[in-house]
C-alpha cells in the first residue's frame, strides 16, 4: 500500500562558514515521500500495459553551453604518452573476462516506452547477488552469478509509478544507479522536469531491503527552482548521498553554476522526512563528488569533490563537510590544488569506420564518472579519468590517482592511456580495488574501427602511472552509429565488487549493426588472481552495517571466499554485548583474545549459520570475524545488530 506523505518544499538559507567559492547553503525537504509497493509488482503492472509509440528523441544536450572561462592549451603531444604506454615487463596480464553478457538496449527502449533515444548515459552497479543497469530510459536486474535477467526491462519511472508529481509522469534521462555496500540497499535516482526544462527535481528510490526488486523508500526533492539540474553525479558516503550537477537558466538557457549536494541518507535508509543541503559553485563545470568503495573512512570524513581544469592542468578539489544537527552550517571547503603534467582537453569529436559519423568526446571540462574513493592503511584514495588530446586531435584518457596521507590532497601518479595504434580512447570509468589494483573501461575507435568495448589494467606492483596489463576488448563493435546527432556515453560505469573485493564489473555502449538510434550495452567482469581472503556476515539475510530485527529471529550467517590463498590463518570470532567483547573459543566465551580455529587455510564457502540464538528486545549486539596470518589480518567483517 502507497503512503504519500507531502510536505512544503523549504528553502531556508544561511550563511556557511565556507562554501568554496562562497555561496550560501540552502536546507531543502522533500516535497513528496512514500513505501512503494515491490518492484516486481510494478515492473509486472507496467509489463500489461498498452505502449505509446513515438518519436525516436536525443536526450536534451546541454553539455557546456554557455561555460564562461573554460580554457584549454594546445599541444602537440602529451608529455606522458611515451611513458605511461611503454612496455613493462613481467607486468601483470589483464585479467580475462568471467562474465559477459549483454546489458539493455535502444530495442528495449521502442519496446517498452515506445521510441528510441541517444545516448544511453550507460551506468550499472553491483552488489551481493545482482548487477542491475539503469540506462536512458530503462533498467534492468540482472543474476550476478549467471548474468540472467531477474526482472525488467522495464521504463526508468517504473520505480515512481503511483506516486504522483513529476517523478511518476516524467521518464528524461540521466540516471543513476548504486549500490550502497554499507547498508546493503541499493540507490536509483534521475532528474525531472516541468516542460521547457525548468524547475528541476531529482527523484530517488532506495530499497528498504537489499533485494532490488522489493519496495522502495521513494523521495522527490525540487532541488533547482527555475533551473535545469543537469548531469546528476551521485557518491556514497556513511553521512549522505553527496550530489552534483550543472544547473542552466530555464529553457535553452546558459550554463549558471555548479551544484554539490547532501542528501540525508541515514533518513532516506528508514523511510524518514529526509533533508537536502545544497551549495552552489560558480564555475566549475562538470564537479563530481567522490563514490566510496571498499571499507568506510574514519567517522566524520567529509566527502571530497573534484573538478577538472585544463589551464593549469590538475584538479580542484573540496572538502564537504554536511552538519545534519545544523544543517544551514554544512560547508564545502576549496582545498589546495592538485597540479598534474600538461594536458590538452580540447579534442571534440572521434571518428568510426565509414559511414560513421563522429562521436562526442566529452573533454572539454568533463571529468568521467565515478571519482572513486577507497581507504586504505594509512592513506585515503580517489583514482579518476577523463578525455584528452594525446596529440594530432587523437582523444585519450588522462587518469591520476589522489592520495592523502593526512597532510592534504596531493597527486600520487598519473597517467594519459593512449597506445601508439592509431585508435582514439574516450568515455572512460575507473575503480580501484582492495589490494590497489586499478581498472579503466572505456570506448575505442578510429577511422577504420568501429567503437569496441574495451578495458586495461594494472596492480599495485606496476611501475606508477602505467597500464601495462595490455587491453581487453570486452565486445567488439560490429556496427557503426549514423545519424544519430553524435552522442555516445555520456559515461559508462566501472564498479568493484562488494564481495569478494577484487573482481570489476564494467558497462558500456556498442553498435552491433550499422544503424541510427540502435545502440546496444554489454557487461563484463573480470578479476586478478591472488584476491586473498574475504569474509561476509550476514544478519537474518541482511549484511549492513547495522540491522534492526525482531526479538523472535537472530540469526548470523558467514560467507568466505579463499581468493587463491591456501596458507595456514587463524580465525577469530567475537561478540560485543552490554559494553563486554566475548571471544568465542573452542572451549567456549573467553574475555582473553584467542582463535577458535588454528593453522586453518582460508575456503570458500556459502552462508553458513554462526549464531541463531534470538536476544532480548533492546540488545545491541555486534559480531566481529576476522582471519590472520603472523599476527597480519587478512580479512575481516562485522555485523550489528538492534534487537527491536
Amino acid at each position: 500500500m502507497t503512503m504519500p506523505f507531502l510536505t512544503v518544499a523549504m528553502l531556508l538559507a544561511s550563511p556557511a562558514a565556507s562554501a568554496g567559492q562562497g555561496n550560501a547553503a540552502q536546507v531543502l525537504a522533500a516535497v513528496r515521500r512514500d513505501v512503494s509497493p515491490p518492484l516486481r509488482t510494478l515492473m509486472e503492472s507496467a509489463r500489461l500495459a498498452p505502449v505509446v509509440a513515438g518519436l525516436n528523441r536525443e536526450v536534451e544536450d546541454r553539455l557546456e553551453k554557455g561555460v564562461g572561462g573554460t580554457t584549454s592549451r594546445a599541444l602537440d603531444r602529451d608529455p606522458l604518452v611515451d611513458t605511461s604506454n611503454a612496455f613493462v615487463p613481467n607486468a601483470a596480464l589483464t585479467p580475462a573476462p568471467s562474465l559477459s553478457f549483454d546489458g539493455t538496449s535502444d530495442d528495449d527502449n521502442a519496446a517498452v516506452v515506445g521510441f528510441r533515444v541517444v545516448p544511453p548515459d550507460t551506468n550499472g552497479a553491483v552488489g551481493l547477488g545482482h548487477y542491475v543497469q539503469m540506462n536512458n530510459l530503462v533498467l534492468e536486474i540482472f543474476d550476478k552469478a549467471t548474468g540472467t535477467s531477474l526482472a525488467g526491462p522495464s521504463a526508468d519511472n517504473v520505480l515512481w509509478a503511483g506516486f504522483g508529481g513529476l517523478c511518476q509522469t516524467n521518464n528524461e534521462g540521466d540516471p543513476i544507479v548504486l549500490y550502497d555496500h554499507l547498508a546493503d540497499r541499493w540507490v536509483f535516482s534521475q532528474f525531472a522536469h516541468q516542460s521547457g526544462g525548468t524547475d528541476g527535481h531529482q527523484c530517488f528510490a532506495v530499497s528498504t531491503t537489499p533485494d532490488p526488486t522489493g519496495p522502495y523508500f521513494r523521495y522527490d526533492f525540487f532541488v533547482s527552482p527555475g533551473m535545469f539540474n543537469d548531469y546528476p553525479k551521485i557518491g556514497v558516503w556513511p553521512d549522505a548521498y553527496y550530489v552534483s550537477f550543472n544547473e542552466f537558466n530555464a529553457g535553452p538557457g546558459l550554463f549558471s553554476q555548479a551544484v554539490a549536494v547532501a542528501v540525508e541518507r541515514k533518513a532516506m535508509l528508514a523511510g524518514g522526512a529526509a533533508r537536502l543541503v545544497r551549495i552552489g559553485v560558480p564555475g566549475n563545470f562538470g564537479l563530481q563528488p567522490s563514490h566510496l568503495e571498499g571499507p568506510p573512512p574514519s567517522a566524520g570524513t567529509p566527502n571530497t569533490y573534484v573538478a577538472q581544469v585544463s589551464v593549469p592542468s590538475g584538479y580542484r578539489v573540496w572538502s564537504f563537510a554536511v552538519d545534519w544537527t545544523n544543517p544551514g552550517a554544512s560547508t564545502l571547503t576549496l582545498l589546495p590544488f592538485v597540479q598534474t603534467p600538461a594536458f590538452d582537453s580540447s579534442v571534440l569529436t572521434v571518428p568510426q569506420a565509414s559511414p560513421g559519423e563522429a562521436l562526442a568526446a566529452l573533454s572539454g571540462s568533463f571529468l568521467m564518472y565515478r571519482a572513486q574513493f577507497r581507504q586504505f592503511n594509512g592513506y585515503e584514495s580517489i583514482v579518476l579519468n577523463h578525455t584528452i588530446n594525446a596529440g594530432g586531435g587523437r582523444a585519450g584518457i588522462r587518469w591520476a590517482e589522489l592520495r592523502n596521507t593526512g597532510a592534504g590532497w596531493a597527486l600520487f601518479q598519473v597517467g594519459t592511456h593512449a597506445p601508439s595504434d592509431g585508435l582514439h580512447r574516450w568515455m572512460g570509468s575507473i575503480a580501484q580495488d582492495r589490494n590497489g589494483d586499478i581498472a579503466l573501461g572505456y570506448s575505442a575507435s578510429g577511422t577504420t574501427q568501429a567503437a569496441d568495448v574495451r578495458y586495461v589494467s594494472r596492480t599495485a606492483a606496476d611501475p606508477l602511472g602505467t597500464l601495462p596489463g595490455g587491453e581487453i576488448t570486452l565486445q567488439a563493435g560490429l556496427g557503426v552509429q549514423v545519424s544519430s546527432s553524435g552522442r555516445w556515453g555520456d559515461y559508462s560505469a566501472m564498479s568493484a565488487d562488494p564481495f569478494p573485493d577484487c573482481t570489476f564489473w564494467y558497462t558500456q555502449e556498442y553498435y552491433a549493426n550499422t544503424g541510427s538510434f540502435d545502440f546496444k550495452t554489454h557487461v563484463g567482469s573480470f578479476a586478478f588472481p591472488g584476491c586473498g581472503p574475504s569474509l561476509l556476515l550476514k544478519l537474518n539475510g541482511d549484511a549492513g552495517e547495522v540491522v534492526h530485527v525482531p526479538p523472535s529471529q537472530f540469526e548470523v550467517t558467514l560467507a568466505g571466499r579463499d581468493g587463491g590463498s591456501v596458507a595456514p590463518m587463524d580465525w577469530f570470532y567475537a561478540v560485543f554485548v552490554g559494553g563486554t567483547l566475548f571471544w568465542l573459543t573452542p572451549s567456549g566465551f573467553s574475555l582473553t583474545p584467542a582463535p577458535i580455529l588454528s593453522g586453518v587455510p582460508p575456503a570458500d564457502f556459502p552462508d553458513t549459520v554462526i549464531w541463531n540464538t534470538p536476544l532480548p528486545s533492546g540488545t545491541t549486539a555486534t559480531f566481529v570475524l576476522f582471519v590472520s596470518q603472523g599476527g597480519t589480518v587478512k580479512a575481516f567483517d562485522y555485523i550489528t545488530g538492534v534487537v527491536s
